[in-house]
């Protein structure tokens, strides 16, 4: 098993305000099982932004955290404020992510508003993925979005799916890598269909695109296309997930959090293509460091709180840098449930 299975993996969203991050955070717990059903923002029943601020201008004010396992892999996500004036809370929330989701809305003149979170990740070089919510309200082409938002991005933005649209709605995807279509269901797997003729052109198209991006860093993969080569698909996966790792790409996707759609694809891309704990020490330069903080809040139930990534395992009451732990806790949203120890990587 590698690093990257056996370690409590952390995921972040950023994004401007208004993208559906908190619902992404809800989509991506359901689909994973840790929770039942999905809460709804407008009726203020998501299990972040529970404070009673939060809940009344319907945006996230304070990082919500919650933890989930899939496929046997534990995960911890934070969903990181919105607000510009909030910028340097999410900022912090990045710096100790394995892998960064970057939501966005699928309105290309929306793109600058990206632009700042973008620059701060090439920057620090955090790995980092698109996700385009609300694509089921779409009315601009994947195509222009993707170059609008390229011209905020220093790395090569990389589409992992084409749309499959019937009329004006968008009612599917197309996997460029596997090549295999799906037809979206609300809040449940999508259905594998035949792949539409109507698609099969703008699918060979952007494939390509993507394999030439790809090659741009990999000589073997640039071979076989000089060759007229097709790679595998299992080839491809692989290179994406390297090119991940060391935050040269950009693969964006493409869903409805308030649907259900497109986050299974997420889920797996975060399996897949996120490192470990150990690479993001390493890129934070923690050397012996126990734990990092990222942000001290005042719970109500709990006083003054540190949110910290830990790098070792640590145990309530143990001694950290001369000073004795006071307690331990795993957050769920507003939950904070106490526990006795934590991993390295939660």
């Amino acid at each position: 098993m590698t690093e990257r299975a056996r370690s409590h993996r952390c995921a972040v969203l950023m994004g401007p305000y208004a993208t559906g991050k908190t619902s992404v955070l809800e989509a991506l717990l359901h689909r994973a099982g840790a929770i039942d059903r999905k809460g709804s923002v407008p009726a203020g029943t998501t299990l972040g932004d529970a404070a009673p601020d939060s809940r009344a201008r319907q945006m996230s004010i304070d990082p919500n955290i919650a933890d989930f396992s899939y496929l046997g892999e534990d995960w911890t996500v934070v969903d990181a404020p919105g607000s510009v004036e909030l910028t340097t809370v999410a900022q912090a929330c990045a710096m100790i992510a394995d892998i960064v989701v970057v939501v966005v809305e699928p309105e290309p003149e929306r793109a600058v508003t990206v632009a700042p979170i973008l620059r701060f990740l090439d920057a620090h070089k955090i790995p980092h993925v698109l996700f385009v919510n609300k694509m089921d309200k779409a009315t601009a082409t994947l195509r222009d979005l993707t170059a609008a938002l390229q011209r905020a991005s220093t790395r090569p933005l990389v589409l992992r799916e084409v749309p499959i649209r019937e009329g004006d709605r968008i009612t599917g995807h197309v996997d460029l890598v596997s090549e295999r279509a799906y037809r979206w269901r609300e809040n449940e797997s999508s259905d594998l269909v035949a792949l539409p003729d109507a698609v099969r052109e703008r699918q060979a198209s952007a494939r390509q695109e993507m394999l030439e991006t790809l090659a741009d860093f990999d000589d073997a993969l640039l071979e076989q296309l000089l060759e007229e080569h097709q790679p595998a698909p299992a080839e491809i996966f692989e290179q994406i997930a390297r090119d991940v790792r060391d935050d040269l790409v950009v693969p964006v996707f493409f869903g409805s959090a308030e649907h259900g759609n497109g986050i299974l694809r997420l889920l797996k891309t975060l399996r897949h293509d996120a490192p470990g704990p150990d690479a993001t020490a390493k890129r934070l330069g923690v050397g012996a460091a126990a734990a990092t903080v990222f942000r001290i809040q005042h719970l109500s139930h709990l006083g003054r709180t540190s949110l910290a990534r830990l790098w070792r395992e640590m145990a309530d009451g143990s001694a950290v840098g001369g000073q004795r732990i006071s307690g331990l806790y795993r957050m769920a949203g507003a939950e904070a449930r106490k526990i006795a120890t934590a991993p390295a990587g939660a």
